[in-house]
């Protein structure tokens, strides 16, 4: 499933350079085509950094709204199905750190299915939304250039979705792919056999596959 295709069958990007230091709250650039970038030129890493340089809030501020967005807790997922099929052509392009360890030795002409499951996510919530939205409208009054020239162009991660990360290779690949397993130090968290397949599951370890965003200028608390 290439990034266009999800992008309009669940209204969520994904995630393709996706690691476990992504956190609600932080910023992204969102071309039209192509993947979403982390890391403009000009642009805050996160809403907060945009706060702490136009001196609204304090260092211990942006420490405490950080920690606030980490700790939010993971709740199942609004999904119709608790699976999320990735077409196997893009794996290559979903740069996660578990992916990686698999596909980098083992091809992923081999795999026959991949799907990120048991689906959860977190969710800014209402109260630190209203605080944004407030941090915001003092930006727009008393400190538009920073507003203007940062941040209002660009979008702002409201809710991360997690899944774990299941493959069904064929039963002739199934050794090369344990060895690959040993040798990367990843343990599946569970493996099951059926006909002429395995299928084999691991935890998302805090690492997300896909974010909804919103775009600062429209945001509403």
């Amino acid at each position: 499933m290439e990034i266009r295709k999800f992008r309009s069958e669940y209204n969520l990007e994904l995630i393709p350079a996706s690691h476990e230091g992504i956190f609600l709250g932080d910023l992204v650039w969102d071309p039209i085509f192509g993947p979403p970038d982390f890391s403009r030129r000009g642009m805050p890493n996160t809403i907060y950094t945009a706060f702490l340089d136009a001196r609204l809030i304090s260092d211990g501020d942006w420490e405490q709204f950080r920690k606030e967005n980490q700790d939010t807790p993971l709740v199942n997922a609004h999904f119709a199905t608790r699976g999320v099929d990735v077409n196997l052509e893009f794996i290559n392009e979903l740069q996660h750190p578990k992916i990686g360890k698999i596909s980098g030795d083992f091809r992923t002409e081999k795999l026959s299915k991949f799907t990120f499951g048991n689906l959860q996510m977190r969710e800014m919530d209402d109260l630190i939304r209203i605080k944004i939205d407030q941090f915001l409208e003092q930006m727009k009054a008393s400190h538009w250039s920073e507003y203007d020239g940062s941040i209002r162009r660009v979008f702002m991660i409201t809710e991360l979705y997690y899944g774990t990360i299941r493959i069904v290779i064929e039963k002739q690949f199934s050794t090369e792919l344990e060895a690959i397993l040993k040798k990367a130090n990843l343990q599946a968290m569970g493996k099951s056999e059926g006909g002429h397949v395995m299928e084999y599951e691991f935890s998302h370890d805090n690492v997300p596959f896909a974010m909804r965003i919103e775009r600062v200028r429209n945001f509403n608390g």
